[in-house]
């Protein structure tokens, strides 16, 4: 088996366990290791990315470190968001924020990008445009699971509506950035991820 066959099937199996751990309670306290999963996703990922560059270091070194730092403005401000506070499911935290959500707003811009990266048609702006509402929907899929799960919370348990705004208006910028630096992506671990995770959230959801 190649690499790529061998990343998707590790993919499966880490959120197949997933799902039926958390739905069963039969792992026991699975929750506590979704800092790893989020970190093996992504190392299988980039495992996977076909051209490494100055350009693609420096794509994905600013969409981590400007996610995380989002995040922590979005928690300590209020403003960004809506009011908000993170749980203890996402492991360990600087300035309230987990240091894996520097690896989550990775793997979805890069997803998303993956996603939409085929079109040879479509220009830069409708490629990050396309991308910000994938990544809009999948954050109206994650919401519900992350509060269940203690992922975060929301001030009055009201999620707001410039939650969405804002995300989506950061994702676009995100996705701008990196359609800029980053060649059109070819990475089918990333469409099988992007697939993995929808499947994840739903499944969590009900």
């Amino acid at each position: 088996m190649n690499k790529t066959t061998i990343s998707i099937a590790i993919l499966i199996i880490l959120y197949t366990v997933g799902i039926i751990g958390i739905k069963s309670g039969t792992f026991g306290d699975i929750l506590s290791l979704t800092p790893l999963n989020l970190s093996v996703s992504l190392a299988l990922l980039l495992w996977n990315h076909e051209k490494w560059d100055g350009k693609f270091v420096a794509a994905i070194a600013i969409v981590a470190i400007a996610g995380f730092f989002v995040e922590v403005a979005g928690v300590q401000t209020g403003i960004i968001f809506g009011e908000y506070t993170y749980g203890k499911t996402l492991g360990w935290q600087w300035l309230d924020v987990p240091f894996v959500m520097a690896v989550n707003w990775l793997i979805l811009v890069y997803c998303a990008a993956a996603v939409v990266s085929q079109r040879a048609e479509w220009d830069i702006w409708l490629k990050a445009f396309a991308g910000a509402v994938i990544m809009v929907s999948m954050d109206f899929l994650i919401e519900p699971v992350a509060i269940r799960y203690d992922f975060w919370s929301w001030a009055n348990t009201i999620i707001p509506t410039q939650n969405y705004l804002a995300w989506g208006l950061i994702s676009f910028i995100l996705l701008m950035i990196f359609h800029k630096l980053v060649p059109p992506i070819n990475n089918k671990v990333a469409i099988a991820l992007f697939f993995l995770q929808i499947i994840f959230f739903v499944a969590l959801s009900f």
